[in-house]
């Protein structure tokens, strides 16, 4: 039917033929124009400028859009809108370049009159249905129209939207204007379909007029469009961030339609900004930065993990991108939206601080103490240098220990402190920067650093020792420095020495009291522990009257040597509540008396440590010992009560090395003052000392065996011992066996020779020269002292007195001053009678022979072999192997052989 825009189709068709007839020049202009938009300017934007018109009538109506699109059975393409029909105005528009109806400052999309030439490029024929008429546009209609007058360069189609006709069809029911598209030769409607399903999401975001959109058989509302996106809107800027987590699609300026200018900020932005006519670039001179400070407030709005992720990486592709990033860069370091550990108000980046891979663990426990750190949703890797992008300063763990420097909290806290950092500390390197962390002490005190502290196992208190609070004890601290210790090190410290001295001389009961208890807890904790002696010496315990007393000065009751001592005993006894809650091993460990006590000392330097008659042990010695370990106070023992006192030396691990160590102290003292059965034990031998068997008694006590320092031994070790085995030698009521009698006199002869013995001490100890024990094991007064191997073989052996063996002239000498003997040289004269044949050792084969059996060399010079070898003394002739001269002659008799 004629609608009431035929007359102005009409009218503006006439005009536009009156003015191409008037003007061929103006034809091929409006040819050229409509290809250039068709070209170029509205390439590819068919779904765009209709659906941007669809709106734009939609908001002129007050309606919400609905757009359909979709293929007839003929092929062409159909695009139905609700809204404001077709005015005048409108067709005037659709029939001119660059002329709208739109009013300018309206809020509507088109605005330039040329949006409608996207249909060029792909139509012959369009259709423009609407409720107040229709209006058609066909190229072909417009060739036959001009062909008799007019013609066009070769390649310049006819124009198609310059020539119109009123049509009869109306638009599809429900909508208010349609447009029918009839595609020219080769466009694929199905494609320009499938590409407007596929933007259809992309319209209805852009232009919020419409409602929905349907192509085809698929609708899509804006609902749906809007639900898979964030949005935030700061007047008529619009920021929009998907939901679903998804790569950064390419993106491009959209005001509010897409134009040709390629963005970087990992977001989709709806805006309206000048733009050219084509609307594919900005107008000279726009600011895109308008557009940051809405960027900035989407970014806050996001969820916190996702909001880092949304910091601009790229360069600009482009000057406006290029605009666009610095700004938005600047928005978003000044803007309040960083997650902070503590869960508090978001955080402006350009005052952030990151700890990397932040553990909700370690933000609990700095979220409170550092107000700007960075939540732990966004310290990972890309998050933190995107954070640092923007101005977010990226802190270690020496930071960490720098900012904790002042943080007054519990002890428990810094436990769990420590054990969220732990997982951060993988090197050395890592531990030396938290070489600042604070660490709360036992005392109550704060240290800036593990290195130096010590920590023990938990319940174990040493207030002394620079310690780490028992609640705050963890295994970092360790790596950082603080050394684990059990209880023999804490007793071991030096502090503590210091510290009982000082709360002896200066502090209250009270304060002496608690270090005691804290001393017996480490003893009790540890049965292996014990007290040094330079802090037992400074430890003071109660008695049983309840004073406080050194505890060397302190017995148990019922111990080993208060019975001994008996009523005589100088010791006070312990406070028996300290046995009942402690233990009798702690208290013994501690230094209270069980058996004897000890005195050590590392380099002593001279005999002050209160020893009885040490001074004379002193001066005994060669030189200052290294160390020195004593038993003290064995000058309270009486005389008849040493057996027990031996026993109670001997079973005690304190005092049972002392027994063996000869030049010690405690075994020095026992041989000079201690006796058993009114005998000095120095009298006795050990019972596995059978060298001198029958010379000196063994000790009968069961405990003999563990006093070898106390005892005589196998060897001659000082000059009494050597008096001792001489007089026992000549006492005629012993039984000694002869060869035990020769190794006596050796070991005492040796013992001179080294100087363990002293003649003139020995001769001193004798009072006068004992009897001789002789070759038969006979005393005698008479004896000879044999002083060469060959007169055995002459000297009667119950006068022979052997020094040893072998046989050497300077010990025969010794001994026979001891004895106040003759040597056998002197008092036996001997000459040979037999007579020989003269020769040298080299030259005679028997010479040799008896040399081999003798002497581990061949002698030199001259020597007298004889058949038979005789020689003559008082007592008669003796026939003998071997003799030597005076004049140092050798004589020997030939070996008995084959010859």
């Amino acid at each position: 039917m004629r609608h009431v825009l035929a007359a102005d189709v009409d009218r503006l068709r006439t005009a536009v033929l009156d003015a191409w007839r008037a003007s061929p020049t103006r034809l091929v202009e409006d040819a050229r124009a409509e290809a250039d938009l068709a070209a170029v300017g509205y390439r590819d934007r068919l779904f765009v400028e209709l659906a941007a018109n669809a709106a734009d009538a939609a908001a002129a109506a007050g309606v919400a859009g609905k757009l359909a699109v979709w293929r007839d059975d003929e092929g062409a393409l159909h695009l139905a809108n609700t809204g404001e029909p077709l005015t005048a105005a409108g067709v005037e528009s659709l029939l001119a370049l660059r002329v709208s109806p739109k009013d300018a400052a309206a809020e509507t999309v088109g605005r330039f009159g040329v949006g409608f030439a996207a249909v060029v490029p792909v139509a012959r024929r369009v259709e423009v249905r609407s409720r107040t008429g229709t209006v058609v546009f066909d190229r072909t209609e417009t060739a036959r129209e001009i062909e008799s007058w007019a013609g066009l360069p070769d390649g310049l189609d006819a124009p198609l939207l310059r020539l119109a006709w009123a049509g009869d069809a109306a638009p599809a029911e429900g909508f208010d204007t349609e447009i029918v598209v009839l595609p020219r030769t080769g466009v694929d409607v199905d494609a320009l379909l499938a590409e407007m399903a596929a933007q259809a999401r992309d319209r209805l975001l852009e232009l919020p007029a419409l409602a929905e959109i349907t192509v085809g058989e698929a609708t899509v509302t804006a609902g749906e469009a809007a639900a898979e996106w964030f949005e935030v809107a700061t007047g008529d800027i619009r920021w929009l961030a998907p939901i679903a987590k998804r790569p950064a699609a390419p993106e491009v300026l959209r005001t509010p339609t897409p134009t040709d200018i390629d963005i970087s900020v990992p977001a989709r932005v709806i805006a309206t900004l000048p733009v050219t006519p084509d609307r594919r670039h900005l107008m000279p001179g726009v600011d895109v930065g308008v557009l940051a400070p809405g960027y900035a407030a989407l970014v806050a709005a996001l969820p916190p993990a996702r909001r880092p992720g949304f910091v601009p990486r790229a360069l600009g592709a482009n000057p406006v991108d290029a605009r666009l990033l610095e700004t938005v860069l600047d928005a978003l370091g000044k803007t309040a939206w960083v997650p902070a550990a503590d869960g508090e108000a978001a955080l402006v980046p350009r005052r952030t601080l990151i700890v990397a891979d932040l553990s909700d663990e370690l933000a609990a426990c700095l979220g409170p103490v550092l107000a700007d750190l960075a939540h732990p949703d966004v310290s990972g890797p890309a998050q933190r240098a995107a954070l640092v992008a923007v101005g977010a300063r990226e802190i270690g763990l020496a930071d960490i220990a720098n900012a904790l420097a002042d943080v007054d909290r519990p002890t428990q806290w810094w436990a769990q402190c420590y054990d969220a950092l732990a997982p951060l500390v993988l090197t050395a390197q890592d531990a030396e920067e938290l070489g600042a962390l604070p660490v709360p002490r036992a005392d109550g005190r704060r240290n800036l650093g593990a290195r130096g502290l010590i920590f023990a196992a938990a319940g174990v208190a040493a207030p002394w020792a620079k310690a780490v609070a028992p609640d705050a004890v963890h295994p970092l601290l360790e790596r950082l420095g603080a050394q684990p210790v059990g209880p023999g090190e804490l007793l071991a410290a030096p502090e503590l020495v210091v510290a009982l001295a000082e709360a002896a001389e200066h502090g209250t009961d009270d304060e002496v009291l608690d270090l005691a208890h804290a001393v017996l807890g480490l003893l009790v904790a540890d049965p292996d522990a014990e007290l040094p002696a330079a802090a037992s010496a400074e430890l003071l315990l109660p008695d049983d009257e309840g004073e406080l007393v050194h505890v060397d000065e302190l017995s148990m009751p019922r111990s080993p040597l208060v019975e001994l001592l008996g009523e005589d005993c100088p010791f006070a006894l312990v406070d028996d509540p300290l046995i009942q809650r402690y233990g009798e091993s702690a208290l013994r460990r501690a230094g209270v008396g069980w058996g004897f006590l000890t005195v050590s000392e590392q380099w002593p330097t001279e005999p002050n440590h209160d020893l009885d008659d040490e001074g004379r042990w002193w001066s005994g010695l060669g030189e200052p010992p290294s160390t020195m370990t004593a038993a003290r106070d064995l000058d309270l023992v009486p005389d008849d009560r040493w057996r027990a006192a031996l026993h109670i030396l001997a079973d005690d691990p304190a005092t049972a090395p002392l027994l063996v160590e000869r030049e010690g102290y405690t075994a020095w003292w026992l041989r000079e003052h201690a006796q058993i059965d009114g005998r000095p034990v120095r009298e006795y031998r050990s019972p596995d000392a059978d060298g001198f068997a029958g010379i000196v008694d063994p000790l009968d006590h069961p405990d003999a065996a563990r006093l070898s320092g106390v005892l005589l031994g196998d060897a001659v070790r000082d000059s009494p011992s050597a008096a001792m085995i001489l007089a026992g030698l000549g006492d005629a009521q012993r039984d000694v066996a002869p060869g035990v009698a020769v190794r006596a006199y050796g070991e005492v002869l040796t013992a001179l020779a080294r100087g363990d013995a002293d003649t003139e001490a020995v001769m001193t100890a004798l009072g006068e020269p004992p009897a001789a024990r002789t070759l038969d094991g006979s005393v005698c007064d008479t004896g000879v002292v044999v002083d060469a191997a060959q007169y055995l073989a002459v000297v009667d052996p119950a006068r022979a007195v052997v020094p040893g063996l072998p046989v050497a002239a300077d010990s025969a000498a010794d001994l026979a001053a001891l004895l106040d003997l003759p040597l056998s040289s002197e008092a036996v004269p001997v000459r040979v009678i037999s007579t020989g044949r003269v020769t040298t050792w080299e030259a005679d084969p028997d010479a040799i022979a008896v040399a081999a059996q003798y002497s581990a060399t061949l002698p030199r010079g001259r020597v007298v072999v004889h058949d038979d070898l005789v020689v003559a003394t008082e007592r008669g002739e003796h026939r003998v192997a071997r003799w030597v001269d005076e004049d140092g002659t050798a004589h020997l008799r030939r070996m008995a052989s084959g010859r």
